[in-house]
């Protein structure tokens, strides 16, 4: 297991303050048609937020010196123990806890967790699983887990949104988050490595659908979402016509939901968990 410690406030990714936590909210909530947020909750994005730079860095480190490759993120899981705070001091480290050679590359499960530097406690664990296309010759080790799912017994009634998906949203949305890569802000770019236009970023859908369900199902308020997954299986090219489905458990404690765009699913299998209101039993 190759680990990496750094800090989570890495000078390539936009400071947990209260001013970029809530221009990162607000951002989001534009493809919603939703105003800015109230309240100071960061949401549990906000972990993925500041982890992604050492993410990056630990993949980088991998492949270093293996030629050229292209990463694909095949899914995503955010489990919170404890919502970031603005301003609040955050320790992160990093480990690759599988390494396994596919015919179309490597596919790594990448764990990130940010912790409290005075205690140590694990305030929020990400596990993403990453696929390297064109990149072989990584050495091997771990199990492959298989990502979370929740089976909702007794489904609630659907809903569904259309989201406001367009080349300055997703530009706008990797400023804010601090993602920066040319396949989602440069049309040149994003055609070099096959698609047809600029994309939207993986986790700005799952971002949506934190924002749609916490309005919907916890009154607004993002820190309720205290896990979320979510597995890609198309990119989101803008004005491609995207919407966002949601179902809601009939004891209200978990959301399904998927995004679907150009009339197929480009987030599948996508589940929150939700928390009670502050003051409720436990």
């Amino acid at each position: 297991m190759t680990t990496s410690p750094g800090s989570a406030l890495d000078p390539a990714a936009p400071l947990l303050d209260a001013d970029a936590a809530r221009h990162y909210r607000t951002v989001t909530r534009r493809a919603l048609g939703r105003p800015a947020p109230g309240g100071t909750g960061a949401g549990p994005l906000a972990a993925f937020v500041l982890t992604h730079p050492l993410a990056e860095h630990t993949v980088a480190a991998l492949a270093a010196g293996h030629g050229p490759y292209s990463l694909v993120h095949l899914a995503q899981e955010i489990e919170v123990h404890h919502p970031p705070r603005p301003g609040a001091p955050l320790d992160a480290s990093a480990a690759l806890d599988a390494v396994r050679l596919e015919p179309k590359g490597t596919r790594l499960v990448l764990t990130t967790t940010l912790t409290d530097p005075a205690t140590g406690a694990a305030q929020a664990r990400l596990t993403a699983h990453i696929l390297l296309v064109g990149l072989r010759t990584a050495e091997p080790h771990g199990t492959l887990v298989p990502m979370a799912a929740v089976r909702q017994e007794s489904p609630g009634d659907p809903v569904s949104r259309d989201l406001g998906i367009d080349r300055e949203w997703i530009a706008d949305y990797g400023h804010a988050a601090g993602d920066l890569n040319p396949v989602h802000l440069d049309p040149d770019a994003a055609r070099e490595a096959g698609f047809d236009d600029v994309i939207a970023h993986g986790m700005s859908l799952v971002a949506l659908a934190v924002e749609e369900a916490a309005e919907r199902y916890a009154d607004g308020d993002t820190d309720r979402v205290l896990a979320v997954g979510a597995r890609f299986a198309r990119p989101v090219l803008p004005g491609e016509g995207t919407a966002l489905d949601l179902t809601p458990s009939a004891a209200g404690d978990t959301v399904a939901f998927t995004v679907r765009s150009g009339g197929a699913a480009a987030v599948k299998g996508g589940w929150l968990r939700l928390g009670p209101a502050a003051g409720a039993d436990r």
